[in-house]
């Protein structure tokens, strides 16, 4: 017996389970070491209740009541009960313990003791605890997601639905499980579910995706973007899981931005269409009227009448400035301006424009300066009309918004590289002026420095715009400084490549010979009578033979029963146009006629007009309103042997250089003005032009004789007024006299000293780099010396 008590004692203190047994009134009676491992503690306990073990051992009141609790229900129900307890260990460990409270009766079924089992469980409800957290955030994303979150089986019977789903559809949970979801589709698209979605679904082990459009329960379409995944249990049949997102507001969107960009294309081609008649309902007469007054330019006038026609010639160019600073504006906002890259001389360029501003500021009595800093002989790769019209537009402001004082230019190289510069032009004047805050939107359309100034002084507000887009298209930049009252300066900045052959070519100035294309006969297609005259005037006076119809029709009709060696094809005229009319003379039988050189004239100045005309089959086009000039070389390029274009060049532009041998002939248009077939030059060449004095002179050479006399008689007291005046320092009185002279050398055409004559009048009277002055003036004095000899030699003797 003895024996078989230390057995049962030995498992019971070894067993890796909490052992405890207790009396009635939950007083321990034994305690195995895995429920208390200290011993003396253990032996302590026995007799002890329950709150005064818990007192003992450092456990909380509540653990002790929780006990109680358990206890009391086993002895009250006599049957067991299972708990869970969580408490921490020595080291402040949060340990869970599971409880197995067991009563034990006695033979008459009262409960004699109270044997209480408890195994550490920790592991076990760590893992419990992930899994229901796991569980909850996988249920809170299932419940809470904005997604449409669904399963159904493979035939597409709905399993789930999250609440996503209910909402955007309108439907409870229960109305829509055990539905198929063919059920939701319109009836236009049920047709294609079982073809295009459940045999896909069947096929494919992957994840499918795509757009399907379903209806709510107030019947309204709902378009879905969906992916879904084909998903294998094992033991079980598969199923789709799917997930959706509401893209109707996307689709509605599209819908509406497809309407929206029609209408704006609509918008486009109207304001396109617009802008093409507006420039051929302008240009058309401009053409007219600036080619009468050019053919009236040549005709015997006196002084006032060649005053009319020159604020004729001005007003009709100012307007031609208006619709191309619109057309100008229209190619920049759609991105269809192109630069040119062509070599040119940056300085003749510069100066060219500024001489054109020359007389205009005579007239307001404002001092021009040109200062420059740029090598002559400089060459760049770079877009001079670009060039010249930003300059234009900034001169014609300095002079419109300058009422005294001066405009000066200057010029020079701000950054150079060994194939590259950068060159800065700044155009200051003493004007009134931009106030601080207008400055910031002084580059913006339509905006100008005050509201007054559209008023009082006329413009659009367009052209700073104009010249900032232009120049930023050219990677360079335009800046301003300006004070209220006192001036502005408009600094700008572009870099140019370096044109190094161009620089190394020989240099010959070259005149058109309207004649070098002999006798040609021209058929011309055009419905403006005054057109038609210009047109007949100008290509008669190079001995052409010219045929004139009202349209299209008339042209085929002509060409029918003459041949003509070109055309030249008005595009927008009654009956048939220029383009449909050239459609069919290039589908003539006869080869001759269907390859005749068509040349299309045209009032449109519109970006895509030249390839529109040339996709029709024609051979080039010229832009209303033409001079002679660009008329010959358009005429020219199409007929002469020799396909070198025809230029009118200025003594060292760019694009002079050699030509190929026989330029000297007949059938050639250039003529050199030194009746040489060499390059070079004359070593005096002529420093005056007579040409004013001729034209005023109406053929009399005495008049012309008695200018010259009093020129060589005048001229050389007024230089020695001028070195005297400049020797004592006198400013005002050289301004005076620089002034004076400034007249002469222009009614004499000495060009070579027309803006150093200039230069002395605006630095004397504004008393500025008046250090410049003791060597303009030996200049002019040395080339005023040497025309004096050359009038005496070929005018006067």
């Amino acid at each position: 017996m003895y024996l078989q008590t230390n057995f049962f004692q030995e498992i019971l203190d070894k067993a890796p389970a909490e052992i405890i047994v207790a009396d009635p009134e939950y007083r321990y009676l034994y305690a195995n070491p895995s429920a208390v491992t200290d011993a003396d503690l253990r032996e302590w306990m026995v007799g002890k209740t329950n709150e005064e073990f818990c007192r003992r051992a450092g456990r909380s009141e509540v653990i002790a009541r929780a006990r109680r609790m358990v206890f009391e229900k086993v002895l009250r129900t006599g049957k067991m009960v299972e708990w869970t307890e969580a408490i921490r260990d020595e080291k402040g460990v949060l340990q869970h313990y599971m409880h197995r409270v067991t009563p034990v009766r006695e033979g008459d079924g009262g409960i004699s003791k109270v044997i209480i089992y408890a195994i550490r469980i920790t592991e076990g409800k760590e893992y419990e605890e992930k899994i229901r957290r796991s569980e909850n955030k996988y249920r809170d994303l299932y419940n809470y997601s904005q997604a449409l979150i669904c399963t159904h089986d493979m035939n597409g019977r709905l399993l789930a639905v999250n609440p996503a789903v209910c909402r955007t559809l309108g439907y409870a949970e229960e109305e829509m499980v055990g539905r198929n979801l063919m059920e939701f589709l319109p009836e236009k698209h049920r047709a294609r579910f079982g073809e295009e979605y459940v045999k896909a679904i069947h096929r494919r082990d992957n994840n499918l995706s795509g757009e399907f459009c379903v209806l709510n329960k107030d019947g309204k379409e709902i378009h879905l973007l969906y992916r879904n995944y084909r998903r294998e249990e094992p033991g079980e049949e598969p199923y789709i899981i799917g997930f959706s997102q509401d893209i109707t507001d996307r689709i509605t969107m599209e819908r509406e931005l497809r309407v929206t960009k029609q209408l704006t294309d609509d918008v486009a081609r109207a304001k396109e269409s617009f802008l093409a008649h507006m420039s051929h309902e302008i240009r058309t007469p401009m053409n007219g009227i600036l080619g009468i007054a050019s053919l009236l330019n040549k005709t015997r006038l006196d002084v006032q009448q060649r005053n009319y026609l020159q604020l004729i010639q001005e007003s009709a160019n100012n307007l031609l400035v208006i619709v191309n600073d619109i057309l100008d504006l229209e190619k920049i906002v759609a991105g269809k301006l192109q630069l040119e890259s062509i070599p040119f001389k940056i300085v003749d360029k510069i100066a060219t424009t500024i001489q054109s501003f020359i007389y205009r500021a005579e007239e307001k009595e404002l001092g021009l300066v040109f200062q420059n800093s740029i090598p002559g002989d400089l060459v760049v790769d770079g877009d001079p009309y670009r060039l010249s019209q930003v300059l234009n537009n900034l001169l014609s402001n300095a002079l419109k918004f300058t009422n005294e004082g001066h405009i000066r230019v200057t010029t020079g190289i701000s950054v150079r590289e060994e194939d590259a510069v950068v060159i800065e032009v700044v155009v200051s004047d003493t004007g009134i002026g931009i106030s601080p805050e207008r400055l910031a939107t002084i580059f913006e359309p339509f905006e100008q420095a005050d509201a007054t100034i559209s008023r009082k002084y006329g413009g659009t507000g367009l052209g700073l715009a104009i010249c900032k887009h232009m120049v930023e298209m050219q990677n360079g930049e335009l800046l301003v400084k300006s004070e209220k009252g006192k001036g502005s300066a408009f600094i700008i900045r572009v870099p140019y490549h370096l044109s190094i052959e161009a620089m190394q070519e020989k240099e010959i100035r070259q005149e058109t010979d309207y004649k070098s294309l002999g006798h040609r006969k021209i058929l011309v297609a055009e419905d403006v009578e005054l057109n038609q005259y210009l047109a007949r005037h100008i290509l008669e006076s190079w001995e052409f033979e010219v045929v004139i119809v009202n349209n299209g029709l008339e042209a085929l009709q002509a060409l029918e029963h003459a041949t003509f060696d070109c055309i030249l094809m008005d595009v927008q005229m009654p009956e048939m146009d220029g383009i449909e009319a050239t459609q069919h003379i290039r589908r003539l039988p006869d080869p001759v006629k269907a390859n005749i050189p068509i040349i299309a004239l045209t009032a449109n100045a519109l970006k895509g007009d030249s390839e529109k005309y040339l996709a029709a089959g024609m051979n080039d086009y010229l832009a209303k309103p033409f001079d002679e000039e660009r008329l010959f070389q358009v005429i020219y390029r199409n007929l002469a042997y020799y396909k070198t274009p025809v230029l009118s060049e200025a003594p060292g532009s760019a694009a002079a250089g050699d030509r190929e041998s026989g330029s000297g002939s007949g059938d050639h248009p250039f003529k050199n003005n030194n009746n040489s077939n060499t390059m070079t030059t004359p070593a005096n060449p002529r420093l005056y032009d007579l040409s004013m004095v001729q034209s005023v002179s109406g053929g009399d050479e005495g008049f012309i004789r008695k200018m010259v006399a009093l020129f060589i008689e005048t001229v050389p007291q007024n230089m020695t007024d001028l070195k005297n005046a400049m020797k004592q320092e006198n400013w005002d009185q050289v301004g005076k006299t620089a002034h004076k002279l400034k007249s002469t050398i222009d009614s004499m055409g000495i060009k070579s000293i027309r803006q150093e004559i200039r230069t002395v009048e605006a630095n004397a009277k504004q008393k500025e780099a008046i250090q410049e002055i003791p060597a303009l003036v030996g200049m002019i004095d040395n080339v005023i010396e040497e025309c004096i000899l050359q009038l005496k030699t070929e005018i006067m003797n």
